[in-house]
């Protein structure tokens, strides 16, 4: 930290100050936002904290890597990167004061439908927003030589974060976990299926994964991806062949709090970007051919105190599962129902629950490396020991897989919520079916009226959030249903694939 030399000024939310450092007067300009509502008195500093020593960092990358552009990039609610490109003296003139850009993008559809907004303020439809910056996402891209990309986040026009980012509602949910005592350690492991660009043809139509063939017919391409991974500071664990058309996954080691969320939309963009430079599609969508199986994203994480230490595991308890993990565990399966559009977006991710080879439960359920159940717990009676929420599809933003699950997991340590019964068996069997649980339809109607009916969650997620988010899936339902009634048989292909 440096000390405080003076408060110059404060105008139109930001703050100019001086600090003395080394025995030089340095000085700053930081804008501010306020958390949550217009009214709340709680303010965070972005995009930095460091400020204009950021900045600095920022420009001596750019002039040391002769970087001439820089993507300014956000993740919109279907998870897809939204870009405009700077030419990188006006990025740095302007990450200040930000960038001006349409705020609706956030809540298009895949194929660039706008949902009807009549419970959204008349500027989120027509204006545009004030997008800042986070230095500290700054990174050269190494596919492309002379191009840095960085996230920005929306702030409105008269100042105030845009509650329905989903960066900000991950954020949100991070802070709020730390004022428990708590850090998330979390990772998504996306698959993705691979496809000839021109064609949208799968590399290769096997159905049994991790077979030599998979990966020498286009292995260039995957060591390709995989270096570009680690040259965007992702440390990829393995290069899997799963068992589906062209389908692969590169899981990535877990990341503490928001910077997880940020490894989920670097990898996205990585291997979209490597791909197409390459001749190939690469498809996030969830159920891409429907006599193949589903692509998913599972959400794998654990619990850490303050110090770091691991809370999932205590070696005193009988099932060496600790008190704090089997109430976070019933918090997650106690949600699960609301979790599903989360997890399951879009109408054509949700097809996965009536697919032949669905991979993942069709009811709130957990077990012990059982990948029938919605919760499997890995590496149990370890110091180690994690969750996989297995509801979550490869369609789902990095960034709401990691806020609900947050949500979901800490009401039930602040209720004390019981854990169920564990399942032994497959998940799907009558016999293992939860007393009074419902079976997850596949319905995107019935997914909405699940997230609807879980007041808990909906007001940990902020209503701010949660309204705009339903009021585009009410349409995204609209659209379903009458290319169903209209025969229309492409919709899923023609509104998902080529986007997701």
């Amino acid at each position: 930290m440096w000390p405080l030399y003076g408060l110059r000024y404060i105008t139109n939310g930001d703050i100019h100050f001086v600090t003395e450092y080394s025995g030089e007067t340095v000085q700053h300009s930081i804008h501010i936002c306020i958390l949550g509502t217009m009214d709340s008195e709680k303010v965070v500093i972005t995009p930095s904290t460091e400020g204009s020593f950021a900045l600095a960092r920022v420009e001596t990358e750019i002039a040391e890597k002769g970087i001439k552009f820089v993507f300014v990039e956000y993740c919109d609610t279907y998870g897809i990167q939204r870009i405009r490109v700077v030419p990188a003296d006006v990025f740095v003139e302007c990450s200040s004061k930000g960038f001006m850009m349409t705020g609706m993008s956030l809540l298009r559809l895949p194929m660039r439908d706008v949902p009807p907004t009549p419970k959204l303020p008349y500027t989120i439809s027509y204006g545009n927003f004030r997008f800042l910056p986070d230095l500290d996402t700054f990174k050269a891209v190494p596919w492309m030589k002379d191009v840095a990309s960085v996230i920005v986040d929306p702030y409105h026009i008269g100042g105030g974060c845009v509650g329905f980012s989903p960066r900000h509602v991950a954020r949100t949910q991070v802070e709020r976990l730390k004022e428990y005592g708590f850090q998330i350690f979390s990772s998504l492991e996306y698959e993705f299926s691979v496809l000839d660009a021109k064609t949208l043809i799968p590399v290769h139509k096997d159905e049994y994964g991790h077979q030599y063939q998979q990966y020498l017919q286009v292995w260039d391409y995957l060591t390709e991806i995989y270096d570009n991974l680690e040259g965007m500071g992702l440390r990829v664990e393995q290069i899997d062949s799963e068992g589906g058309y062209g389908l692969y996954e590169f899981p990535i080691k877990p990341s503490l709090g928001l910077q997880a969320g940020d490894d989920g939309f670097w990898l996205k963009k990585t291997v979209r970007e490597v791909s197409k430079l390459r001749g190939y599609f690469a498809s996030f969508s969830s159920l891409p051919f429907t006599d193949s199986c589903c692509a998913s994203a599972h959400f794998n994480h654990s619990l850490k105190d303050s110090s770091g230490k691991m809370l999932f595991y205590d070696g005193n308890e009988s099932d060496k599962m600790s008190k704090t993990m089997r109430h976070w565990l019933a918090g997650l399966i106690h949600h699960t129902p609301a979790m599903v559009i989360f997890g399951c977006p879009t109408a054509s991710c949700l097809r996965r629950y009536n697919h032949p080879n669905r991979r993942t439960s069709l009811y709130p359920n957990w077990g012990i490396d059982n990948r029938t159940c919605s919760l499997r717990v890995k590496d149990h009676a370890t110091e180690n020991t994690y969750i996989e929420n297995r509801i979550f599809s490869a369609g789902s933003n990095p960034y709401i897989a990691l806020a609900v699950n947050i949500a979901a997991g800490l009401d039930g340590i602040i209720n004390e919520l019981p854990l169920p019964k564990m399942v032994e068996g497959d998940g799907n069997s009558a016999e293992n079916v939860p007393p009074g649980a419902n079976r997850f339809t596949g319905k995107l109607s019935d997914a909405i009226q699940a997230l609807e009916q879980d007041d808990v969650l909906c007001d940990a997620l902020g209503r701010d959030f949660i309204e705009p988010y339903l009021n585009v899936k009410r349409h995204e339902c609209v659209k379903e249903m009458e290319a169903i009634e209209s025969g229309d048989v492409d919709f899923y292909d023609r509104e998902y694939l080529p986007y997701l």
